[in-house]
């Protein structure tokens, strides 16, 4: 490889260059999330089932489902919610089954178990993962009095989510917040029983309009029963002309009216009662590409709909942004502190203007080798750059110095001194790269989480392991030809670093040396196990020690500037009384200095996965975004304890 290279310079250029713009074009294209995706693939059937209560829901939906599900191969975990109306059953499989394979494996579970549920049961399945986290959460509310929440979930359901659900970039969007659309038939019990017609009879009637509706009776305030009918607007004069018996039609035993179906969820976006819309990425999606497009697209509404007040109540899109710029000044102090070690341990100028020049070409290329295989940008990609960085400028040097002592101690001339220097070095850097692949090359195969997170890191650093190997036998040479041609002689700048060295760091040669010698002494067997006992001793000192007291998490605790709290009011309670208890806190939050947005999701709604997924009415899943770490005097942890203490003065609160 290097007599090929070296003798072809144009060929090695052209192909450092090629690299070297991909990587520049990935580095501005790639998809870009806080980490790679790793929760394993999830298959929920959410069930409509009106008039049901949680129990019943439970006895008569859930079991049966739960117990076709279970039959099913490389299932880890099966649990379900249930809430009054609905059935929640959410199957967890091995990451050796692709989402895919999962959801058709529950569809066929559930064409069994369909037998056994309630005629007016309505199932569907939904695949979940990280990408059914939102992006963006937009609320809309309402700027003055012309316009309702109800009115607005209407708009949102038939304008707003069709005309976002048209950008590429969005992969799928979720209406929250209640007032779904429907029409609303209020039977008088009086009338019907003058025409002795009972609640079956209706129920039959409205069912030949629509064999497969879910049809429920709710008792209102006022005695009259509530059947709610998912029907369009233009169907209210039919309905009302249905025949119930002979002669007697449905708008002689009720009022049929145009509204929304009984609330059991809500949405409060920063403070306003709001509708909720959930921005998704598909699952290969980048959350800054679908976040970008998806506030594009939010300016185009707000001029198009000047009544409605759009804002972004809850988003990932500030903390991927810090989170990747903050790795890429890591990357950058990296760097320089990595050319400051090599000038104050090798004072030579020559040293430091290869591993400049080669770091930038490592780091590029390795971004190239990601875009063609289809990778993501995210904190863990960064991280084995960064580890990267220390072994690649290992390899630059091990040549750089090899020639240098060619030329130094052999006088040969450059010429000479390169092509020998480089070749002797070739196999000792060829087997310590190996070995290093060897070492981390398990990693990606160990199954589960750890996987998921350790095989795009191993990846990427075998790839900047390998292309640091490449340019340390190839551009270094052809580097080193151009840097010696006026000679090997060190400045007055580098001499004084050398001075330094030797003053300080320096010192330590002659102890590290005297134990090579004892290494290699009389008895050298004896004393070699002497030294290696020892490290071990002292490895398994520090695992006795050292490694209880600093602990074990899946993930390092982070100050994201995310606070994430769930709380619940009596059962007994609706969305609206729970919607003007936690006002109060509302109102404070908004006027710390540390808040940003705030999202508060009541209750449940079908279909819905990234809000107030299983949630009673009375129960709500809150968000408050802070500015970031930098920007505040409390970490994320003094705010939680001032949150979870003022959250728990709330009037009528049962859990926090």
């Amino acid at each position: 490889m290097f007599e090929y290279f070296y003798k072809r310079p144009y060929t090695l250029y052209s192909l450092i260059a090629g690299f070297f713009i991909i990587g520049v074009i990935a580095l501005m294209t790639l998809p870009k999330n806080l980490f790679p995706d790793a929760n394993p693939p999830q298959v929920i059937v959410i069930t409509s089932v009106p008039g049901a209560t949680a129990q019943v829901a439970a006895n008569t939906v859930s079991k049966p489902i739960e117990q076709e599900i279970s039959r099913l191969g490389l299932v880890t975990d099966i649990s379900s919610v249930n809430v009054a109306n609905f059935s929640i059953v959410k199957a967890e499989f091995d990451y050796k089954k692709s989402l895919n394979a999962a959801a058709v494996d529950v569809a066929n579970a559930l064409s069994i178990a369909k037998g056994k549920l309630p005629k007016n049961a309505n199932p569907a399945i939904y695949t979940a993962g990280d990408f059914t986290l939102p992006v963006d959460i937009i609320s809309i509310s309402p700027k003055n009095d012309n316009i309702n929440l109800g009115d607005i979930r209407k708009i949102a359901d038939s304008f707003l989510k069709p005309y976002l659900l048209s950008n590429p970039e969005i992969g799928n969007v979720e209406v929250f917040g209640g007032y779904q659309s429907a029409i609303n038939i209020e039977v008088d019990p009086f009338k019907a029983k003058r025409y002795n017609i009972d609640f079956d009879k209706i129920a039959m009637a409205l069912q030949t309009l629509n064999r497969d509706m879910p049809i429920g009776f709710v008792k209102g305030e006022n005695s009259f029963y509530t059947i709610t009918f998912y029907g369009e607007k233009d169907e209210i004069e039919r309905l009302k002309q249905l025949p119930i018996m002979p002669n007697v039609h449905l708008a002689d035993i009720a009022d049929v009216n145009w509204g929304h179906m009984k609330r059991r969820s809500g949405y409060v976006g920063n403070g306003r009662d709001a509708i909720a819309l959930s921005i998704q990425r598909s699952p290969s999606g980048s959350v800054l590409a679908v976040s970008k497009a998806a506030r594009a697209e939010m300016k185009k509404m707000q001029v198009k709909y000047p009544n409605l007040n759009f804002e972004i109540s809850d988003t990932q899109r500030d903390l991927i942004e810090l989170s990747n710029d903050n790795m890429l000044v890591a990357l950058r102090d990296a760097i320089i502190f990595t050319l400051l070690v090599i000038m104050f341990f090798l004072g030579n100028f020559k040293a430091i203007a290869a591993a400049a020049i080669t770091i930038p070409m490592v780091f590029f290329s390795t971004l190239a080798v990601i875009w063609l295989t289809g990778g993501s940008l995210n904190i863990v990609i960064y991280t084995a750059i960064i580890l990267s960085l220390g072994l690649l400028t290992d390899n630059a040097v091990v040549v750089l110095e090899n020639i240098e002592r060619h030329i130094k101690e052999l006088g040969e001339d450059l010429q000479t001194a390169i092509q020998k220097g480089t070749k002797e070095v070739i196999s000792p850097i060829w087997s310590g790269t190996l070995a290093t692949i060897a070492v981390v090359f398990p990693l990606m195969f160990i199954g589960g989480f750890p996987e998921k997170i350790f095989k795009p890191l191993i990846f990427t650093l075998i790839i900047a392991l390998l292309i640091s190997f490449f340019l340390s036998i190839t551009f270094i040479p052809k580097l080193l030809e151009m840097l010696y041609k006026r000679g090997t002689d060190k400045g007055k700048i580098e001499k004084w670093f050398d001075k330094i060295y030797d003053k300080s760091i320096g010192k330590l040669v002659e102890p590290y040396v005297n134990v090579i010698k004892f290494s290699n002494g009389k008895h050298r067997l004896i004393r070699r196990f002497v030294l290696i006992f020892g490290v071990l001793l002292l490895l398994v000192f520090s695992m006795k020690m050292i490694m209880p007291v600093i602990g074990k998490d899946a993930m390092p605790p982070m100050d994201t500037g995310i606070i994430k709290a769930q709380i619940a009011f009596s059962s007994n309670e609706t969305v609206e009384s729970g919607e003007k208890k936690i006002a109060p806190f509302l109102d404070w939050l908004h006027k710390q200095d540390y808040v940003i947005r705030s999202s508060v999701a009541f209750g449940t709604e079908a279909g819905v996965l990234s809000l107030g997924s299983g949630n009673l009415p009375a129960e709500a899943t809150i968000t408050i975004n802070c500015v970031d770490r930098f920007s505040r005097k409390m970490d994320i942890w003094s705010i939680e304890d001032t949150l979870r203490n003022k959250l728990s003065q709330l009037e009528g609160i049962k859990k926090l």
